[in-house]
């Protein structure tokens, strides 16, 4: 149902999953006085999604499956983000740590428009 290959099974599986895009406030408002390191993150997330368009699907036996009882609920959100990459430091080791946690998103605070057009807080969400 999710791909063929462990590969392709997390690919296609993205239910619970959110994917993030980040920009730096800074440079849209570089007049302005937020700190180089503060990125705005907009994050797309996804739950109940079984089959490609709908949850229904026939898998490679014939068996048919009927699951349009589980919603299928697409989730979008904002969130503060920081730029380990844009905090100033002379430590190489540092520099190297930021870089390297720059790729994974740090739990923040997140406004979540749900399946149902409502809006929510999360304290911590990643």
């Amino acid at each position: 149902m999710f791909g063929k290959s462990l590969v392709e099974g997390t690919l296609k599986d993205y239910n619970s999953q959110t994917y993030w895009i980040s920009t730096n406030v800074h440079s849209l408002f570089p007049n302005g006085s937020f700190p180089q390191w503060l990125n705005i993150a907009v994050g797309y997330g996804a739950d109940g999604m079984l089959g490609g368009t709908e949850n229904k699907w026939t898998d490679k036996h014939g068996n048919q499956f009927d699951r349009t009882d589980i919603p299928r609920i697409r989730r979008f959100f904002l969130s503060p983000d920081i730029d380990l990459t844009k905090i100033k430091t002379k430590s190489k080791l540092l520099k190297t740590v930021f870089f390297t946690l720059n790729i994974l998103k740090e739990p923040a605070p997140a406004i979540g428009l749900d399946g149902k057009g409502r809006l929510r807080y999360h304290p911590l969400f990643y």
